[in-house]
């Protein structure tokens, strides 16, 4: 598990920066939570990065890591809803990236949002938000990614700044063929310290 905390994590900052420094209200509101939080402890600065996390929330609603899930039908001859009957042992898929962008479950499911996240996942319909999946087999290192991704972002942020390459603001373009999500190129960015 933590191998794929990790390298999941790796790619959930990568595509958070990509998303972030191209909507610069989000931007300047998240890089100023960091700069003021309190670090003495993780439980601190756990607890002083709300929008921080809102971003990473909405980063991973927009771009989960992971497109879809894969359940084993254990029980013989499920019947759902509308009487479609699923055999025993059959392969259900679902696709996080078109179950995070209904618009039945999400206001202006497009747009980049953190603000969603103000109050958790109260606002939430259940079972409609999955990069960590949910129920009894949620991933276990959830927590640790979130910590990890907070980590990641106070250590950039507190001393740098980043800005996409001029030209370049607005070019995003995200791969969708694969189970993982990801920028179909590198970008570039400048990095300098903060002032």
């Amino acid at each position: 598990t933590i191998f794929l905390v990790i390298d999941n994590m790796a790619k959930t900052i990568a595509n958070m920066m990509v998303r972030v420094m191209r909507e610069p209200r989000v931007y300047e509101k998240m890089v100023q939570e960091i700069r003021q939080a309190d670090v003495s402890s993780l439980q601190s600065m756990d607890k002083s990065l709300r929008y921080t996390e809102m971003v990473i929330l909405e980063a991973l609603r927009l771009h989960p890591t992971l497109m879809r899930g894969i359940r084993a039908v254990q029980t013989p001859n499920t019947r759902l809803n509308n009487d479609l009957v699923i055999k025993d042992r059959s392969m259900i898929f679902f696709g996080h990236l078109v179950l995070h962008r209904l618009p039945e479950y999400w206001k202006n499911p497009r747009e980049f949002l953190p603000e969603r996240w103000e109050n958790g996942s109260k606002d939430i319909t259940p079972f409609t938000y999955l990069p960590f999946v949910a129920g009894p087999r949620v991933c276990m290192g959830k927590h640790l990614a979130m910590l990890s991704m907070k980590l990641a972002m106070v250590y950039t942020f507190r001393e740098y700044d980043m800005r996409p390459i001029p030209g370049e603001e607005k070019e995003m373009d995200w791969d969708y063929r694969f189970t993982i999500v990801r920028p179909t190129k590198g970008y570039n960015v400048i990095f300098s310290r903060a002032a």
